[in-house]
């Protein structure tokens, strides 16, 4: 009777410990068939938002073809393509496109042009660096980085700079690939770069123009010697009805005695920065395109397409800037 006892006691034990495995098995698909199907759904999500991103280059591109189709000779910010886009829903989730003339800024490779130091460009980024309250030397620290030999110049720095450092590294000696490379160039720190970040830009070739017509204020004064901003301010406004359509009616908008630099300004773009934010499922992502539309103005090529730089762009200091 006893040993019949222990039998069914075992045999008791023995089934709650086959429910409690099947139990545990069953937990174990059930979160592995989750994780499937969550990893299916990201590589979906993923897969709409790339095919968003090439519609949304593809609405930009052709915004600034039409835009030179119907021959207009002078880029401004009251034009279709700087409007830009509202956030648009589409099937699970939303898109959001704008367009900023990549000539609105400063370019910062033009600081080195045929090999050779530009002068009038580094002014202009000394003025610049002035008006933002940041050390205007930096500019020389940022030219031995660009130029090609290895010599160091007055206030600036070389591969026995940077190799002196931890971790070592050498300068680069070429024009910069982002802005975001302004960080390895000896005394800019991310605060400096994010400040500066609002009014240069690199582009892909050493010598652009500045557009007035979509220059911010300081960048204006910065871009002419003898411009202070509040005059550069008044400028701004009252180009949003009335933009400039050659650079004589810009520099007549000059205060008396101030002229305007030769070489330095535009009124027509050839470069633009399209900000592409996409929000599908859980996946979320904000990437930039750089486009550049052909002299004819019959086409656009994509010169680069990357996620967001790290570098925030609204950052300021306490100051407002």
């Amino acid at each position: 009777m006893r040993t019949a006892r222990t039998q069914r006691g075992i045999a008791l034990v023995t089934a709650v410990m086959i429910v409690a495995i099947a139990a545990a098995i069953a937990v174990q698909i059930a979160f592995a068939h989750q994780i499937w199907t969550r990893q299916m759904e990201n590589i979906f999500d993923r897969g709409a938002t790339d095919w968003l991103r090439r519609g949304a280059l593809h609405w930009a591109s052709t915004a600034l073809v039409e835009d030179a189709a119907q021959g207009n000779t002078v880029d401004h910010l009251g034009e279709r393509w700087a409007m830009g886009l509202p956030v648009l829903p589409v099937e699970g989730g939303t898109i959001r496109v704008s367009i900023e003339d990549g000539q609105s800024r400063f370019n910062l490779n033009n600081l080195v042009r045929n090999n050779v130091a530009s002068p009038a460009d580094l002014e202009v980024l000394r003025r610049l660096l002035e008006a933002l309250r940041l050390d205007p030397s930096l500019r020389y620290a940022l030219l031995d980085w660009i130029d090609p030999d290895s010599n160091a110049g007055p206030g600036g720095a070389e591969d026995i700079d940077y190799l002196n450092g931890s971790p070592p590294y050498r300068a680069a000696n070429r024009p910069l690939a982002s802005v975001e490379e302004l960080r390895l160039v000896r005394g800019f720190d991310a605060k400096t770069v994010a400040m500066l970040a609002q009014y240069v830009t690199v582009l892909p070739v050493a010598s652009t123009l500045v557009n007035v017509n979509t220059a911010s204020p300081v960048l204006l004064s910065a871009l002419v010697p003898g411009l202070d901003i509040a005059s550069a301010q008044r400028i701004a406004d009252d180009r949003r009805d009335n933009p400039f359509r050659d650079l004589p009616a810009f520099a007549s908008r000059l205060p008396r005695g101030v002229p305007l630099p030769s070489g330095v300004a535009s009124v027509r773009s050839d470069y633009f920065l399209v900000t592409l934010d996409t929000s599908i499922g859980r996946h979320e992502r904000r990437s930039e395109a750089l486009l550049q539309r052909s002299a004819d103005g019959k086409s656009t090529e994509p010169k680069w397409h990357r996620p967001h730089p790290l570098i925030e762009l609204n950052e300021t200091d306490e100051s407002g800037h």
